[in-house]
């Protein structure tokens, strides 16, 4: 029986994890079409792929998060990201409002 339970339950966190994974490439191909991807080209879709794997562990250990938890957190996310990636200040507040924008298709899948 625990086996069967395991197994529903690894199962369960797989589908979770792809779910959430899918919602964040959602936010990243919005990025790439946004004004800050229009302006930025192939750097601006190599940012937000690289933002979104960034985020995407420390989300998907999160089991329910309200908007203003989630615009806070990709704020706090940004500040490590942006100072390890060197991130000019308009880049990093394009990468923040574009993964605010992805907060409705993430949030079907928290």
């Amino acid at each position: 029986m625990k086996k069967t339970t395991t197994k529903k339950k690894t199962s369960y966190a797989w589908l979770e994890g792809g779910l959430v994974g899918a919602a964040l490439g959602v936010g990243a191909g919005l990025l790439a079409s946004s004004k800050l991807g229009k302006e930025l080209g192939e750097k601006a879709k190599d940012l937000s792929a690289d933002f979104y794997r960034y985020l995407s562990p420390q989300i998907k250990k999160v089991k329910k998060m309200s908007e203003a938890e989630y615009k806070e957190f990709v704020k706090e996310a940004m500040k490590r990201y942006g100072k390890s990636k060197k991130l000019t200040e308009a880049e990093a507040n394009g990468l923040i409002k574009d993964a605010f924008g992805a907060w409705k298709h993430l949030k079907k899948n928290l």
